[in-house]
């Protein structure tokens, strides 16, 4: 099996998409000063394009720096079409199949509560856009896993129970 599970979460700028997600059929990231990722060459280059948009990272901000860079890497390089989404949100978790490629957005390009989410991917939801299960009813495993705070990361250890659930 190729396909990964990563868990995305629905808060770019601190403010909850979820429903633009699943009305749009998207997942997003924020960071909308870095500008379009589709050609970023590695960690470094992401690196230089958050200094360069976000200058805190050269202060107060520098040991977030390495995170970010990993978030923005997986969301950007490392999620493949015919992968697999984990949104959670209020106790439930929605599920989706990336169907898209990378694309920035530069209408929602900018900070504040009406945009800030310009770096997308296209999603098909299953469930019809309901919420696949409520979290408490998912393997130890997998909440465990989903417990991370990061915005964009994969569930490695607590694949292969979810990928069951998915596959009924």
């Amino acid at each position: 099996m190729t396909e990964k599970l990563w868990v995305v979460r629905p808060e770019p700028n601190f403010v909850n998409r979820l429903p633009h997600f699943l009305e749009k059929g998207i997942v997003a990231i924020g960071w909308p000063q870095v500008g379009d990722l589709s050609l970023a060459q590695g960690k470094q280059h992401l690196a230089t394009r958050l200094c360069q948009a976000y200058v805190h990272y050269l202060g107060d901000k520098k040991d977030d720096l390495a995170m970010d860079v990993g978030v923005l890497d997986r969301f950007v390089n490392q999620i493949k079409r015919g992968d697999f989404v984990l949104i959670p949100q209020n106790g439930d978790v929605f599920v989706g199949e990336v169907t898209g490629d990378y694309v920035f957005r530069p209408e929602l390009g900018h900070d504040g509560p009406e945009a800030g989410y310009p770096h997308w991917r296209t999603v098909r939801f299953l469930k019809d856009k309901k919420p696949f299960l409520p979290i408490r009813s998912l393997p130890l495993g997998v909440r465990r896993a989903i417990d991370c705070r990061l915005a964009v990361f994969s569930i490695h250890a607590a694949a292969m129970a979810m990928w069951s659930l998915i596959k009924q």
